[in-house]
């Protein structure tokens, strides 16, 4: 569903695709832990996160070699390690750039919070203009984005605006500190290669869906998009 360019770093030696299986993870082991299980055996987190107990296994090399055979992974230590390499155990700000319908429906979203992330402030050309849903943060105009950037220290952003303007604005949020964009916009921006985008375009989504329920009109079969496949 998403795309964009690699960022630069030590966390680059996980790839791309085992970064979003990792995710995955942690979203099942969040579940066994709020039922309080306390160990979980590759097999049944494998099963959970809907990968091969193999694959699971590879992606839980990149943090060496742990867990008790026989019995498996601690819950607990499981869900921090893997935390800790996504950057979720405290609460990361993000700024939403563009406030029309989809960006009042991810304002209004609570679970971002759950996940580790805060939209913290939105910034819109018109911030004034009145809107059909209250909302707990701010609308700023475009002129105070660099500063608060700057202020909050915040290297994410979201990107809910018409195409025309989408490069312009990741421009400026790159100028100004922004190294992770989430782009709803349906283009793709130009990056250096040291800033994440990943594009979110649900026009190319549902178009993939339509090709796969024509039936017999493909002589391939529908299959599931599997995020278990080896890069």
């Amino acid at each position: 569903m998403s795309s964009g360019n690699p960022t630069k770093g030590p966390k680059n030696e996980i790839p791309r695709q085992a970064v979003y299986r990792l995710s995955v993870y942690l979203r099942c082991l969040n579940r066994l832990n709020s039922n309080g299980i306390q160990t979980v055996s590759s097999g049944a987190l494998a099963a959970a996160a809907g990968v091969k107990p193999t694959q699971l296994r590879k992606d839980l090399t990149y943090f060496g070699q742990f867990g008790t055979r026989g019995l498996g992974y601690e819950v607990s230590q499981l869900t921090h390690m893997i935390s800790n390499v996504l950057g979720t155990e405290k609460l990361q700000p993000v700024v939403m750039i563009g406030v029309g319908n989809l960006g009042l429906a991810l304002l209004s979203y609570r679970g971002f919070e759950q996940e580790g992330f805060e939209i913290v402030a939105a910034f819109d050309a018109e911030p004034e203009r009145e809107r059909n849903k209250k909302i707990g943060q701010p609308i700023l105009p475009m002129e105070a984005l660099a500063p608060f950037i700057k202020e909050h220290q915040v290297k994410m952003a979201i990107l809910c605006i018409p195409s025309e303007a989408a490069q312009e604005t990741g421009n400026l949020l790159i100028q100004n500190g922004i190294t992770g964009i989430l782009n709803f916009a349906p283009i793709v921006l130009q990056v250096p290669d040291t800033i994440m985008v990943n594009n979110v375009n649900l026009a190319i989504e549902l178009e993939n869906l339509s090709y796969f329920i024509q039936g017999e009109a493909h002589a391939l079969p529908a299959q599931k998009s599997d995020p278990s496949a080896s890069e």
